[in-house]
């Protein structure tokens, strides 16, 4: 989100006496006045005062020492920054919901300021705008399609491509092979026209010769149909290995790319693009890169032998060319935007697939197989029309610019035969001729439709290249081995949210020794499970530090930090494959022996010896061949297999039942032991054994404290624990004999409890 705006140059004059030379912190638009019209106009935020200038002229100055909050609120349709709005409150802007995010930053900025703190907010927030032009980029991309350069896109294909250049150099002496048997056949073809089958009455003085040039013409041909096989072969392995070095490549790099970055883009989008989208290169490297070379070969050397043949009827042939290139030139922007619009509908496809398909269990549970049948038809019926209007506006166009490009053939036609009419040409003459007319119409045909595959290519290389160009956090220069890491942690005034203009955490102060057991509670939304995402470093800290051993958790290599870190979370996903690589993953060089004693830890040694494969037991697909219990203790066995120093606990035995939880209770209870521990469950009964219990309300550290102590205090915490205990209470009496939901109760069936 940018707001270090650039004031106009009046508008800057307009400021200058009330500035004082003081330095501009932050300079925001506002574009509304307030009465609802539209202006121009900027808010300028200095460490001391407040600055609205309106259509270059000053309007009013807020010191900052004047101001007890500021509030930025929503109205009908658009949004005010409003002074004082405890007190006396009173407008500062007026503004578009285009800038609602911009001043929800405004307002954390004023807010530090009036506490006396120098704001440090630098947003990354994507404002989806091209910064060159300022219109949106295309959809789900950072391409603008007014101001993408579209041919340092394909010098940079070529570039990337240069592990393959030494099958290039093949191919282009293929090429100049192929041009030359194509050259010289019609050559050939107009003796045999002119030396024997126009020779009437020559008997058979003239069937050794024609045997000859049949023979020739055979061996070009077939010298063609060779080089081109070769060819064929040739660029194949070229754009193959092109393509899987490139998709190795963006794999490994979303792989790097931070959480925040793959949440934001759906997992159809990511997929197109490393399939699709690479797919699509791979063709057009293979397809039409390739035969462009071959094509400009033969259009060169076919101009020159028409223009030394006969300059006038070369020129004859080049005189629709010009209308045709025009038109070309006009419809090609209108291609690039369809296939844009097609593509971005085929992402859509994509992930209501990935949806559905990963979300099936809850289809079939809600019956709602009909619905999904529908609105997956529903996306593919757009597809379709999407895909059929672009497809007949192309092959109605380019029809027509074929027929156009050919269109001097038939000036050539007339004045050639004029020729041979007027025995000034011979019939072979014209009939090479008007061969070698077929290959440069041909050629200009094939130029014709090279609008359209260096659309697709640019488009699908900007989207992969976009992902490419994205920045990953740098490692330390000089990071930090986490070899003897002791487990001691500290939230050093941390402040943190998933979007920068709002904080979820805000100024986190906690120190944890090595070895403690931190049990977070809180109300859903208090940070809870955002204080873990910041420790096992899916995110980084807006504000503030989170120290490791007294060092910056920033300064440890990513790996080696990860390699100390064990997590237990309340879904556990489980990978395609057996029970074993499982439990493997997190220390893949382990031995069967050490996988066998993590799952012994956590009391899963026992269920897998009952399973017909034992360790070698197939999961499934996200292990759903296994009970919830049961996938939970081998994440479990995963967690300890490096024998990590910090663990994490996020919601562990949420979602199995009572006597699962008691066997993961027990396997937690041995994996706790010596380290430092992070837990946050959903029975509050189960963390009362740890050290200390930490409280979260909105973003902040409510209360800190033993079970015991904080129960004694009567706060937030326990009144948590009451209405858990009411809850509970209240279930209970449902479920028992009697009771409403019981089988003598009057809303039971009868029968059995169930289980």
């Amino acid at each position: 989100m940018k707001l270090d705006y650039a004031l106009p140059e009046a508008s800057s004059e307009a400021a200058g006496a009330a500035l004082g030379g003081e330095e501009i912190l932050y300079c925001l638009p506002y574009d509304l006045t307030p009465d609802g019209k539209f202006t121009e106009g900027f808010l300028v935020i200095t460490m001391t005062r407040l600055m609205v200038l309106r259509e270059n002229r000053l309007e009013k100055v807020v010191p900052i020492a004047s101001l007890s909050g500021v509030c930025c609120g929503e109205l009908n349709s658009s949004g005010m920054l409003e002074a004082d709005p405890s007190g006396d409150p009173f407008p500062i802007v007026f503004f578009t919901m285009e800038h609602m995010a911009r001043y929800s930053m405004a307002e954390r900025i004023i807010t530090d300021l009036i506490e006396g703190v120098r704001p440090g907010i630098v947003s990354t927030d994507d404002e989806k705008k091209c910064p060159n032009c300022g219109r949106p980029f295309i959809r789900n991309t950072r391409i603008c399609r007014h101001c993408s350069d579209r041919v340092g896109v394909l010098k940079r294909i070529w570039r990337v491509s240069r592990p393959c250049w030494g099958y290039y150099a093949v191919l282009l002496l293929l090429f100049w092979a192929n041009s030359g048997f194509m050259l010289y056949s019609p050559y050939v073809s107009k003796r045999l026209i002119d030396e024997v089958l126009t020779q009437f009455g020559a008997g058979g003085r003239l069937m050794g010769h024609l045997l000859w040039l049949v023979a020739l013409t055979g061996l070009c041909s077939l010298a063609t149909t060779l080089i081109g096989a070769v060819r064929e072969v040739v660029s194949a392995k070229a754009s193959n290995l092109f393509v899987r070095d490139l998709r190795n490549d963006i794999y490994k790099k979303v792989q790097s790319m931070p959480l925040g970055y793959i949440e934001e883009k759906n997992a159809g989008d990511l997929m197109h693009r490393i399939n699709g989208d690479t797919g699509r290169i791979q063709q057009f490297i293979q397809n039409v890169a390739v035969q462009a070379v071959n094509e400009v070969c033969l259009f060169i050397g076919v101009g020159i032998v028409v223009v030394s043949f006969n300059p006038v009827m070369a020129l004859l042939i080049m005189v629709p060319i010009p209308i045709a290139l025009f038109i070309t030139n006009r419809i090609r922007t209108s291609v690039r935007m369809r296939y844009n619009k097609q593509w971005r509908w085929m992402d859509k496809l994509t992930d209501t697939l990935n949806n559905v398909f990963n979300g099936v269990k809850v289809v079939k549970v809600f019956g709602q197989e009909e619905r999904e049948v529908r609105r997956f038809e529903s996306v593919a019926s757009s597809v379709r029309d999407i895909t059929c209007k672009t497809e007949q506006y192309v092959y109605t166009v380019f029809p027509i610019i074929k027929f156009l490009i050919g269109f001097g053939s038939y000036f050539v036609t007339i004045y050639g035969g004029m020729l041979v009419l007027g025995q000034r040409m011979e019939l072979g003459e014209l009939m090479q001729f008007s061969t070698y007319a077929g290959y440069l119409y041909s050629r200009l045909d094939w130029f014709s439709m090279l609008p359209r595959h260096i659309s697709q290519a640019i488009t699908s290389a900007q989207r992969v290249f976009e992902v490419m160009d994205e920045d990953v956090p740098p490692e330390p220069a000089a990071p930090l081995t986490a070899e003897n890491i002791r487990g001691e942690v500290e939230l050093d005034n941390v402040t943190f949210g998933y979007k920068s203009y709002k904080s979820v955490l805000k100024n986190i102060n906690l120190g944890v020794a090595s070895g403690e057991t931190i049990g977070l509670v809180g109300h859903s939304g208090a940070g809870k499970s955002t204080v873990i995402n910041l420790l096992m470093r899916l995110y980084k800290a807006d504000e503030g530090k989170i120290l490791i051993d007294g060092s910056d958790i920033e300064d440890y290599a990513m790996d080696d930090y990860k390699n100390h870190l064990g997590v237990v979370l309340q879904e556990s996903y489980l990978f395609s494959g057996s029970i074993i690589n499982n439990i493997r993953y997190a220390r893949p060089d382990a031995s069967d022996d050490e996988c066998i004693r993590a799952a012994k830890i956590a009391n899963a040694h026992d269920f897998i010896l009952g399973l017909p494969d034992g360790y070698d037991t197939y999961v499934g697909e996200k292990g759903q061949r296994l009970s919830g219990g049961e996938r939970q203790r081998i994440a479990i066995a995963r967690a300890v297999l490096s024998d990590p120093k910090i663990m994490i606990l996020d919601e562990a035995t949420a979602s199995v039942d009572a006597e699962t939880e008691q066997q993961i209770q027990q396997a937690l209870g041995r994996i706790t032991a010596g380290r430092t521990t992070f837990a946050i469950a959903h029975r509050l009964s189960t963390l009362k054994n740890a050290n200390r219990l930490v409280v979260l309300e909105e973003g902040r550290i409510a209360e800190v404290g033993s079970h015991n102590e904080l129960m004694a205090k009567d706060g937030i915490y326990a009144g948590l624990v009451r209405a858990q205990r009411t809850m509970t209470a209240l279930s209970v009496a449902i479920d028992a004999p009697g009771g409403h939901g019981g089988p003598s109760g009057k809303g039971g069936r009868g029968g059995p409890p169930p289980r």
